[in-house]
């Protein structure tokens, strides 16, 4: 019966790639809540803009015209800070595809070496299955001469 000799370590490598999956899995959901309150935030600020426009078209005190200007200063700043997490969620996705494809190439070699010596071992066992038939074929031919 086959039994790859690295068979514990094969394991070990698919383990470690399922759980690099998640948390890939997980590292994208991150980057998508992230771009998410980004989008939020840039759209919070064109509407807040547009009121702005809207109320310095209308008779409105200077006073609610620079409230107005100041929150969308802190949503300017909130957005800046906002890209700063995106970017930082995107390279966290991109480390851990890279984690990925390497632990992926190290499965494949290893499954590719299992391939071959299990194809290496039935190749035996039907050489030595023939040659136990030419033997048992010699025998045979043996005992009635």
């Amino acid at each position: 019966m086959y039994r790859f000799k690295l068979e514990v370590l094969l394991n070990h490598r698919r383990h470690q790639e399922e759980v690099c999956q998640k948390e890939l899995a997980r590292t994208r959901r991150k980057l998508a809540d992230e771009q998410e309150k980004l989008d939020q935030k840039k759209k919070e600020k064109r509407a807040n803009v547009q009121k702005l426009r809207f109320k310095q078209k209308e008779n409105t005190t200077v006073s609610d015209i620079i409230l107005h200007v100041n929150y969308i200063q802190q949503l300017t700043q909130d957005i800046a800070m906002q890209t700063g997490c995106v970017q930082e969620a995107a390279n966290k996705v991109h480390q851990n595809r890279d984690a990925l494809i390497v632990i992926m190439k190290k499965r494949k070699t290893l499954e590719k070496l299992d391939d071959k010596e299990r194809q290496a071992y039935e190749q035996k066992l039907i050489q030595d299955e023939l040659k136990s038939v030419d033997e048992f074929a010699s025998i045979r031919h043996a005992r009635k001469i």
